[in-house]
């Protein structure tokens, strides 16, 4: 009985997330537990200011914000940071919402996962998790993350991890930061998630929040990434996001951004902004405000100010899910998330 039941409410899930898709409704949140992170990357800033564990949600606040997001039909939850695996009670966090209705998700840099917290994590709910590593060399990787033995850390996670599903419907993904030195690296990082059993994922790097350097490709990636879909099975990231690659590094970013109405991100303290590109303008706090009035100052946010700074794949997915042809886009959803 307890198996049928566990069935029956992860059906009911994706019932409300088709119908969330249909409906146009926020179909994605970025939950950010923490701004602490054990790596230096090149490409990011959290790490470069100091951040307390005492200034992050609890979990009865996680489970507040959890509640008023269900309200929105917002089902998918992204668990990001930092680096959310600093925090010990990320299991019990998974949990929460898993058991509230959510698919959580979650990238990680995969230093701090042990067999225990890949087990954890994952009975605890957790439905899909990418493990971040950006070149097929670990010496390149380890000066990028600026940590020696990253990238062997981050192969081992990838192993715990599939290894520890407690479902063949949870997903575990290689994740890598398209840049500037490292297309020639997709390829070979392919074909090692089709040895580690995973699928594989890549996301255009954004440098419009804080002072990082540009760090694009340098020419056109979308003809050779569109290549290497259709070759590999196992590169399950949406077409219609890699067609507009080429244009948003061209152009700085892709006009028309839906954050704020398809997408939202929640900071470590409940304040609520459009995106991490936007950390610097909220427009509320989930714990402190009713979250119809909060709907309503992102629908505004994102009618009067118009952005087009980046391609981000968390923006990419929600938007690529509404582009025509619709069909394709669920039939490759569909893809990245069937049990294997």
């Amino acid at each position: 009985m307890g198996r049928m039941a566990s069935e029956f409410r992860y059906q009911y899930r994706c019932l409300r997330l088709a119908w969330g898709f249909l409906a146009g409704r926020f179909i994605h949140c970025n939950l950010q537990l923490t701004y602490r992170c054990d790596f230096r990357c090149q490409i990011c800033d959290f790490w470069k200011t100091e951040h307390s564990a005492k200034d992050e949600l609890t979990l009865d606040e996680i489970r507040r914000i959890g509640a008023k997001l269900n309200r929105l039909g917002t089902l998918i939850i992204s668990l990001a940071g930092g680096e959310p695996l600093l925090r010990e009670d990320l299991p019990a966090a998974v949990a929460e919402l898993s058991h509230a209705g959510h698919f959580p998700i979650m990238i990680t840099n995969g230093w701090p996962v042990t067999g225990k917290i890949a087990r954890d994590v994952m009975h605890a709910g957790l439905q899909e998790v990418s493990v971040s590593i950006d070149y097929r060399d670990p010496a390149r990787h380890d000066a990028q993350r600026g940590r020696l033995g990253a990238w062997e850390r981050g192969i081992e996670a990838l192993k715990l991890l599939r290894a520890s599903r407690a479902d063949r419907r949870q997903r575990v993904h290689l994740i890598s930061v398209l840049m500037d030195d490292n297309l020639d690296d997709i390829e070979p990082l392919i074909l090692l998630s089709r040895e580690l059993g995973v699928t594989y994922m890549v996301n255009l790097y954004s440098w419009n929040r804080g002072q990082k350097p540009r760090r694009a490709p340098d020419g056109q990636v979308t003809r050779r990434l569109l290549e290497l879909k259709g070759k590999y099975p196992e590169f399950v990231t949406l077409t219609t996001y890699i067609e507009k690659l080429d244009q948003a590094i061209a152009a700085g970013g892709i006009g028309e951004c839906q954050t704020g109405r398809l997408l939202l991100n929640v900071d470590p303290r409940g304040n609520v902004a459009r995106c991490t590109e936007t950390l610097d303008e909220p427009v509320g706090n989930m714990l402190k405000e009713d979250i119809r009035d909060i709907r309503r100052r992102l629908y505004r946010v994102q009618r009067e100010k118009p952005c087009a700074q980046c391609w981000t794949s968390c923006r990419g997915f929600a938007e690529s899910m509404f582009q025509r042809p619709r069909l394709r886009q669920l039939r490759e959803f569909y893809r990245s998330v069937r049990a294997t």
